[in-house]
């Protein structure tokens, strides 16, 4: 352990003093190895964030006048398909990497704006109108469960509402074709309001889930760019707020997050970390 192995467990075998001493010693051993890996995570997003931002914005013009000049040529293309369908991978292709850039620059936006005292619940519910349609299309059923008389959280509520769509369209095609259920449940855990998204998806693989949230990483092959999860662990983490993820595959998987009440008084404009 001395040696920065924190996997590293005591072999309790008794009931009395010492064996207590030593599930509190693995409970902490516990709690630093997450804060570490927190941490790691947080230094690696941030270096990731500002290389992004640079590279981002010299990507962009040349790509817009890529993306203008082939969508032109397209039109003049006229009844030559075999130049027609090159031109058209060149505008597909191109319009995939402005997504990607898109996606980089929201990676990159450091500051959370328009933070206020913010309803959970009201987030939810406007998440969900925003992706019924879409889910309804992949048979997916959005179930909700959330708890009345919540405390309201301190909050940019645009930016709280992106990062439920993402877990629900995410979620959604976890799923597939085949559909199934998604449930939304919010309620108070920890000192905290607690968002948990769960699906009947493929699930995530145990050798997968320390890496979902780093910036490319992906298990959607070439229909994701590996920046969603980014995002969102970004804005959660900006906010003071914890997001964990359980899988179990061919089960589903429940993403949990975890956002600091607002403090009573004015003088607190930005939230208290969760431990």
């Amino acid at each position: 352990m001395a040696d920065g192995d924190l996997s590293q467990k005591v072999d309790v075998r008794n009931g009395d003093e010492i064996g207590a001493l030593g599930n509190s010693f693995n409970d902490m051993m516990q709690k630093l190895a997450d804060a570490q890996r927190q941490l790691l995570q947080a230094n690696k997003l941030a270096s990731v964030g500002r290389l992004a931002a640079g590279v981002a914005h010299e990507i962009n013009n040349p790509l817009t006048g890529v993306l203008t000049y082939s969508s032109f040529l397209l039109k003049r293309a006229g009844a030559d398909s075999e130049l027609k369908e090159d031109l058209e991978v060149i505008v597909r292709e191109t319009k995939r990497c402005r997504e990607i850039v898109k996606g980089l620059l929201d990676f990159s936006r450091q500051s959370v704006s328009e933070r206020r005292p913010t309803s959970t619940n009201d987030i939810v519910h406007d998440a969900c109108r925003i992706v019924k349609n879409p889910l309804s299309m992949l048979k997916a059923n959005i179930v909700l469960q959330l708890a009345e008389n919540l405390p309201l959280i301190h909050a940019d509520a645009g930016r709280m509402q992106q990062v439920l769509v993402n877990l629900l369209v995410n979620a959604g095609d976890a799923m597939g074709e085949k559909g199934g259920t998604i449930t939304v449940t919010t309620d108070l855990a920890e000192g905290a309001v607690r968002i948990r998204v769960n699906d009947t998806g493929c699930g995530i693989e145990t050798k997968d889930l320390d890496k979902i949230f780093e910036p490319f990483f992906t298990t959607k092959g070439t229909r994701g760019n590996g920046l969603g999860l980014a995002i969102v662990w970004g804005i959660v983490e900006g906010h003071g707020g914890r997001l964990t993820v359980e899988s179990d595959v061919g089960k589903g998987t429940t993403f949990t997050i975890l956002m600091p009440l607002a403090q009573p008084t004015a003088e607190a404009s930005r939230p208290r970390p969760l431990p």
